[in-house]
């Protein structure tokens, strides 16, 4: 539903999965680097200049990962608060789908696709009347899309 009502939600959703991969990779290949050179150094560590300033060099960018990796478990958090909003629209979707597909079981000719549902789902998802309030939205598509569903199988 989040999919078809805040399309700019899942997109930066999954731009934050792909940077969070990146990040990570990013921290495993500083620690990576620097349990190489502490391996290669020779016996007197603390003199190893090109160590020592590596290591302060990743201690800033892993410091910089870090916050970056902050900012995007909030953003996370964000993202998962709005597709919240809009459960109850998702659990009506189930809960149609559920009961038509048991229909086939009472009688053949009520028998439907997964394809009809979710085509018709997708459809007065965009067609219902739209409404700037979330939760006068979310009762506008609960209503809706349990109409149409109702006259379209009863027919």
């Amino acid at each position: 539903v989040v999919q078809y009502e805040k399309l700019e939600l899942e997109t930066e959703g999954g731009n934050l999965i792909m940077n969070i991969s990146q990040y990570q990779k990013e921290l495993k290949d500083i620690e990576d680097k620097i349990l190489k050179m502490v391996s290669e150094a020779s016996d007197d560590i603390l003199n190893d200049d090109e160590l020592i300033n590596k290591l302060k060099e990743s201690k800033e960018k892993s410091t910089q990962i870090n916050l970056k990796m902050v900012e995007a478990q909030e953003t996370s958090k964000k993202i998962n608060r709005a597709r919240d909003q809009y459960r109850p629209v998702a659990t009506r979707g189930s809960v149609l789908y559920f009961v038509i597909a048991d229909l086939g079981l009472i009688e053949h000719m009520y028998q439907y696709s997964l394809d009809f549902f979710i085509q018709l789902f997708g459809i007065r998802l965009d067609k219902s009347t739209k409404s700037d309030k979330i939760e006068e939205r979310i009762d506008i598509l609960i209503a809706d899309i349990t109409w149409s569903f109702y006259s379209n199988i009863c027919r």
